[in-house]
């Protein structure tokens, strides 16, 4: 029986794996990226290469490598440098066009649902939103779907807009959940899921076509190359069909009560009212005029549909003489300008009191005072006298290029230093010494 051998990263591959093949392309990476000079650009050459088809497989062996680092990390000196290696990889795999069948975008999502926080959680959403071009949803990639979202961390996000982007691709992915039970006080929309689960055979097939060319994070503006494909969905369902269910489904916006809105109904009133511009038909544009008299529950997301009125030339400016979006605002710099000066103002002259020739360090952080003593390393918080330390398992892999495990030199004082100055943001990175619970809950 052959033994497992080691890559660069400790992983143990053996014989017999089913993706052994991506798992010596991910050794033969993790080798060249150690001797890789800091400056030389990324060759994605090698990886393009590999065709569309492989690319599932290679990605499920880098979601299974960083798995496995993971659940070793305490045994492994260096697996947060082999996690950051991985990770541009990963993010390079995914910006490669590749073939998805439904369980492979399912083992994606359910590999990748245990890392969110580690790593950035784009790619197999992307993935999925790709693939419906083509297929279709079905139960099983819906609940890994709703596992993933139910999991969605902001830590790895690239920006709050990209994770907001994420998170409304989500919303409309899982608003096309044909399987989920319905909720009419949930949203408005849920009368247009009931309506089209009542649909059968081809008339069925074409009104999925058009629903699924909704979009959770379209832009302000309806794109053109949306509308060339929304009005070829519309002629494939037929005008009349159309516009029969689009009277149906706005009747309510007249009918003086209150409606629920979710994000992901906001999306679709928005869809809606693109698909009726497509349409061309004059008495749909009618028929969307009836938003400017709909009552809602939750006005907070109204506006991204109401501004979708202006394919049919509602400005922006009759919607907030009406009170239907929010006033514009003006000139955010002086504003901003007033915030940091009441920040600065409230920022104490010195965080940090260090006396070159004394043994103990006093900070004063954002929630807590903290004390730190120079000979042994010991930090202690002052309010409670808890002892800390770092809860190494919960540091990013990014914080770990300046951190080590233990503070065995000045410099590694001064980076726990800085950390609890602004524990606001780092205090969940310490917990209380020799026990489980991170800093932040104990306080």
């Amino acid at each position: 029986m052959e033994v497992p051998v080691p890559g660069p990263d400790g992983f143990l591959l053996s014989a017999d794996d089913p993706l052994r093949a991506s798992h010596l392309r991910l050794n033969e990476y993790l080798l060249a990226q150690e001797q890789r000079p800091t400056n030389a650009p990324f060759d994605v050459a090698p990886w393009r290469k590999l065709g569309k088809r492989h690319m599932a497989e290679q990605i499920t062996a880098v979601l299974r490598r960083l798995t496995w680092l993971d659940e070793h990390d305490a045994e492994l000196e260096n697996a947060h440098l082999a996690r950051i290696r991985l990770a541009t990889l990963l993010r390079v795999l995914y910006g490669i066009k590749g073939a998805y069948s439904e369980p492979e975008l399912r083992t994606l999502l359910d590999l990748t649902t245990p890392l969110l926080g580690r790593i950035e959680p784009y790619g197999p959403v992307e993935c999925v939103v790709d693939y419906l071009k083509t297929g279709d949803l079905t139960p099983e990639l819906c609940r890994s779907l709703r596992q993933f979202q139910a999991n969605l961390r902001a830590e790895m996000s690239i920006s709050q807009a990209s994770m907001q982007s994420l998170r409304q691709q989500l919303h409309m992915l899982l608003w096309l959940d044909e399987w989920e039970p319905l909720d009419p006080e949930r949203c408005w929309s849920e009368c247009v899921r009931r309506d089209f689960r009542t649909f059968t055979a081809e008339r069925r097939t074409k009104w999925r076509a058009l629903l699924k060319h909704l979009r959770g994070n379209a832009p302000v503006r309806m794109p053109a190359g949306w509308a060339r494909s929304a009005e070829v969905l519309v002629n494939a369902v037929g005008i009349e069909d159309f516009r029969e269910q689009v009277h149906m489904w706005f009747a309510p916006f007249r009918s003086g009560e209150p409606l629920p809105l979710s994000v992901a109904g906001s999306h679709v009133i928005k869809g809606l009212v693109w698909f009726c511009a497509a349409a061309k038909v004059d008495d749909l544009k009618e028929c969307c005029l009836w938003l400017l008299d709909a009552k809602w529950k939750q006005k907070r997301n109204t506006e991204k549909a109401m501004v979708a009125l202006g394919v049919f030339g509602v400005t922006k400016e009759e919607l907030r003489i009406r009170n239907l979006i929010k006033p514009s605002p003006g000139d955010p710099a002086p504003r901003l300008i007033e915030k940091m000066r009441e920040a600065i103002c409230l920022v104490p002259a010195s965080h940090i009191q260090m006396d070159s020739d004394s043994e103990l360090i006093v900070i004063q952080g954002q929630l807590h005072f903290y004390r730190l003593f120079r000979s042994t390393g010991r930090m202690e918080r002052v309010s409670d006298n808890v002892e800390l330390e770092l809860d190494w398992p919960a540091i990013p892999d990014q914080l770990r290029l300046f951190l080590n495990r233990q503070a065995d030199s000045p410099r590694q004082l001064e980076f726990r230093a800085y950390m609890l100055m602004h524990d606001s943001i780092y205090g969940r990175y310490f917990k209380r010494r020799n026990a489980d619970p991170p800093c932040e809950r104990d306080s």
